[in-house]
């Protein structure tokens, strides 16, 4: 069990932490024809918006009601009335995505009064659906607004009704690219099961062209489905930021919640297909016991290049435990563990402690730990040229590469790409750095693994076993 430690500095020096309304409006996006609507200033918005469009490489549909120094004084109501009422005529959008802002949530708007008064003046069935999500900036970080916006998603649009055998909802945490949503909704219905995604980013920024422009998301889920995922069998919460989510639905609509603290590794994996299994009165089907024994082989793999490394890690909480947890499988030792805000699951890493503090708390830890590779945004790219030590790109923002929403991590197929990633990352840089003098890290001098890993058919040592080897055909990186 980890210790969580705070940051001793008083202020922040390179900060790590985004705001909740980003991690709130980026959950949103996730939603068919849906307009975010920030309600604050007009920065709050543009730089939320700055970073979602470097991340996802698409137009990301957003507005703000634009608070000057006088609307907030005077109230801003006024400006969020006429923001709904614009955004409907203009765009006629299914749903309305309302995030609060510190700057609204301090001068004391009514936000929800003037929500009901809109909903009642607007309930044709053309009208949107205003779903609203308190996410003031000075309390929590990105993942806490994605909680508060799917827990909002559910409370307003889930419908109790009758149970629908073979449907299963997916609530997306924040840890989850686009293609892993679309890899856990291919893994339920590998089981025959009907998957309700909330929210399905993998339907609105996978990355995919849109037959024509438009000023709203393109796919994802729609209001229809957000009624409907009150008749399912079970909840499917991936990590504990959906999991306030599950417990509602659980308590409104009455759906058994399952919630998953990560879904990397053979373990955590394991759990879910066994209750997929138990849900649809299935056997596990060929593909998914095939991807298994895949992840079984990867893992024996990338032992032998990260087994022993020091890895450094700074991530949103539900992502730090999962890429953590894993990297520990493979024996890499986890010499810091940054968190920009503090969340339960932190706990659970591997590891003596969790800082919960800045990228300048991230660089200090990881010089002083020997890190030999970090894990962590574009942001943290600074630091790895500092130590002159590989980067492996996960998490928000990645900007300096391109199909950060294509990046697997989720599931055995996506744990075995993870484990892959990193084990490249690091040989390309010991590669850059010797050229063909790359060894296996702890290999002993005279190993037959000591050759470079341009050599075919290299035997690899089993660990622990003087004399035994394993051979695998092993292929220039």
């Amino acid at each position: 069990m980890a210790d969580m430690v705070t940051s001793p500095r008083r202020a922040t020096i390179d900060p790590l932490k985004h705001s909740p309304a980003l991690g709130g409006a980026m959950a949103f996006l996730g939603l068919h024809r849906t307009m975010p609507l920030v309600h604050g200033s007009q920065g709050c918005a543009a730089f939320a918006k700055s970073l979602l469009t470097r991340h996802f490489r698409e137009p990301i549909p957003m507005q703000t009601t634009a608070l000057t120094q006088v609307t907030t004084v005077l109230g801003g109501g006024g400006a969020l009335a006429e923001a709904l009422a614009t955004i409907t005529a203009e765009h006629t959008p299914a749903v309305i995505g309302l995030l609060t802002t510190g700057l609204t949530e301090v001068s004391g708007d009514d936000t929800a009064t003037e929500v009901s008064q809109f909903a009642a003046s607007h309930d044709g069935p053309d009208d949107p659906v205003v779903i609203h999500a308190s996410t003031p900036d000075f309390k929590g970080g990105m993942q806490d607004g994605w909680a508060a916006a799917t827990q909002a998603m559910v409370s307003t649009c889930a419908e109790p009704g009758p149970v629908v055998n073979g449907q299963v909802n997916i609530l997306a945490g924040p840890a989850l690219s686009p293609l892993d949503v679309e890899e856990l909704r291919l893994l339920v219905e590998a089981f025959g099961l009907d998957a309700v995604v909330i929210p399905d980013l993998a339907g609105s920024l996978d990355g995919h062209l849109a037959d024509r422009w438009s000023a709203l998301t393109t796919g994802g889920t729609t209001v229809a489905d957000l009624r409907r995922s009150g008749f399912s069998q079970a909840t499917l919460a991936t990590g504990s930021a959906v999991s306030r989510a599950a417990e509602t639905l659980e308590k409104l609509c009455g759906v058994p919640a399952l919630v998953y603290d990560r879904l990397s590794g053979l373990e955590s994996v394991d759990a879910l297909v066994s209750d997929l299994a138990d849900i649809s009165g299935r056997s596990v089907p060929r593909g998914v016991r095939r991807w298994r024994q895949r992840l079984a082989d990867g893992l024996l793999d990338t032992h032998f290049v990260l087994g022993g490394v020091r890895v450094a890690l700074a991530l949103e909480p539900d992502l730090l435990l999962a890429v953590g947890s894993l990297m520990a499988d493979v024996g890499a030792e986890i010499v810091t563990a940054v968190s920009p805000t503090r969340s339960r699951v932190l706990g659970r890493l591997p590891v003596p402690e969790v800082v919960v503090g800045d990228l300048a708390d991230f660089e200090q830890r990881s010089a002083d730990g020997g890190a030999e590779l970090v894990i962590g945004s574009s942001h943290v790219g600074r630091v790895a040229e500092q130590l002159d030590v590989p980067h492996l790109r996960m998490g928000f923002p990645v900007y300096d590469r391109l199909a950060a929403q294509l990046r697997l991590g989720a599931g055995y197929r996506g744990s075995l790409s993870l484990l892959a990633d990193a084990a490249n990352c690091l040989l390309e840089h010991r590669g850059t750095r010797h050229g063909a003098s790359l060894h296996v890290k702890g290999a002993r001098a005279g190993d037959t693994c000591s050759a470079p890993f341009d050599s075919p058919g290299t035997p690899l040592p089993i660990p622990g076993e003087t004399g035994s080897h394993v051979t695998k055909e092993v292929s220039s990186c």
